[in-house]
């Protein structure tokens, strides 16, 4: 069973850990910019939106960041909705209702934040996290995508709730 609660500090380092792996093993780091560094930043996103861990007992499987529209780390939120970053899970984990129940933990966040809406990038490479976004009905929003370097290209999604 996948429990998902905030992070702690001392989790902070096996989070940073988690993103760096999970990405790199879906080849989704870039290679013109260094951000394996802000995924390993874990303290920092925590100070700058919530962060969260998802668990089998004490073993720590993936982890999302949840931000605010306006702050450090929100890239395409708008007033009115929540969206949320760097879902990671690690790589054996990978297909077992881990992302799936982090994103669904995302969702319930935004409700309790009476938000009307959940916002994400992902990048136009990765199949496996577009499917599961879509399988949780987020639809896309062409008018949103973004590339924030030159070899990173991302697609909006959203979710109204």
């Amino acid at each position: 069973m996948t429990t998902i609660r905030v992070a702690r500090p001392t989790d902070y380092e096996v989070i940073g850990e988690i993103a760096v792996r999970a990405y790199a093993e879906a080849g989704s780091l870039p290679a013109d910019v260094d951000y394996a560094s802000v995924l390993r930043d874990a303290a920092d996103r925590a100070e700058h939106g919530e962060l969260l861990i998802a668990l089998a007992g004490d073993r720590p499987l993936g982890t999302v960041t949840v931000v605010q529209p306006g702050t450090a780390y929100a890239e395409i939120s708008q007033p009115g909705e929540l969206e949320f970053r760097m879902l990671a899970v690690v790589p054996e984990a990978a297909g077992n209702g881990v992302g799936r129940a982090l994103v669904r933990a995302v969702i319930d966040r935004a409700r309790e934040h009476d938000a009307k809406r959940v916002v994400l990038c992902v990048k136009d490479t990765s199949e496996p996290a577009r499917r599961l976004y879509e399988s949780l009905g987020f639809e896309r929003c062409p008018e949103r995508d973004w590339s924030p370097a030159p070899s990173v290209h991302l697609l909006a999604y959203a979710l109204d709730l």
